[in-house]
């Protein structure tokens, strides 16, 4: 996943994020989400990301993008579907769409969405999408959207369309996800291994029982360093806050079964290796690799995404991303 934006700085806001991607691209690295809120600059995610991302499929050639997670049902779905065709032509075919019913309530009422229907909106744009981008022609007749036949240019490149991917942890969030999606995100850094192993069967559970292959991208907090003192001192304080921003805005994760959570969420400050055993992937390239193997042995994820949560300064970015490409990512080469 690519960094949070400093969106409350100056007109070089987005600057980080495409110089990031540029290098992220020439190390190697298979693709990148980008997140999307309205109204809350202070979580850095943009309120455009397919605008952004356009920037970024061109200053890269190989790297696939995608929003993870688009809070798509704030706006009708042949908006969405416009960006994506548009954005998968320029890239040459390297989106994948990512989306989710969001938790904010104050982006709805901005946009003047009813919140209780925000999950009826996105299982019924994603059958939209589905059916629009396998026909050609965009049509439908449901409670939520009633559209007339309507062409949507240019095609996407990817055929018949680009990846759905489908966030969320409830039980009505990993049945959309099992059922429409072409994968499912994880979705919530918050929780520890235990509880997404639990999320994880039941999405395997669901997608079995629909017939489909199972896709699972883990999304996780993540941080590298040289040593546990450095990690310490560049991620923990960041990744803390970003859990209470979580809280303060509604989110909610395991705290009723998760001590270490629970502390978090009441102001205390655990260690690194507190925190980050069993829940983010942040630590010595070794500490990385043993907990990255535990989550594969544990649910299987066929990708992951890591937020590099730590300091904003590209230089500290790009020495994490470069480390990690380089003592984490080749320990997974061939697995």
């Amino acid at each position: 996943m690519l960094p949070p934006l400093d969106l409350l700085g100056s007109a070089g806001a987005f600057e980080n994020t495409f110089r990031l991607a540029e290098l992220v691209d020439e190390l190697g690295y298979h693709g990148g989400y980008l997140g999307h809120h309205s109204f809350h600059s202070e979580v850095g995610l943009p309120a455009s990301p397919f605008v952004v991302l356009a920037g970024i499929a061109a200053r890269t050639t190989n790297f696939r993008i995608g929003t993870g997670i688009h809070i798509a049902n704030l706006h009708h779905p042949l908006a969405i579907a416009e960006h994506v065709q548009q954005l998968d032509q320029i890239s040459g075919g390297r989106v994948t769409l990512g989306v989710g019913v969001g938790y904010r309530r104050s982006e709805f009422d901005g946009f003047g969405v009813d919140f209780t229907t925000r999950g009826k909106r996105l299982t019924e744009m994603i059958t939209v999408w589905r059916n629009g981008w396998t026909t050609g022609t965009f049509e439908h007749d449901g409670p939520m959207f009633v559209i007339p036949p309507s062409p949507v240019w240019p095609p996407c490149v990817q055929k018949p369309h680009p990846p759905i991917m489908v966030g969320g942890t409830s039980a009505a969030a990993v049945t959309r996800a099992a059922t429409l999606g072409d994968g499912w995100f994880t979705s919530n850094p918050l929780d520890p291994m235990s509880e997404v192993v639990e999320e994880t069967r039941r999405y395997r559970e669901a997608a079995e029982a629909a017939g489909r292959e199972p896709y699972i991208c883990l999304l996780r907090q993540a941080w590298v360093a040289p040593s546990e003192r450095e990690v310490e001192e560049q991620w923990l304080d960041p990744a803390l806050a970003f859990i209470r921003s979580y809280y303060q805005a509604g989110s909610r994760g395991a705290e009723d079964t998760d001590p270490i959570l629970r502390r978090v969420v009441a102001g205390e400050r655990p260690t690194c290796r507190e925190f980050a055993h069993d829940r983010a992937i942040a630590g010595t390239p070794d500490f990385c690799v043993e907990q990255l193997g535990r989550w594969h042995e544990r649910i299987g994820f066929d990708e992951v995404s890591l937020l590099f949560g730590g300091p904003k300064a590209y230089d500290s970015l790009a020495t994490a991303y470069t480390l990690f490409a380089r003592e984490v990512v080749p320990a997974f080469r061939d697995s």
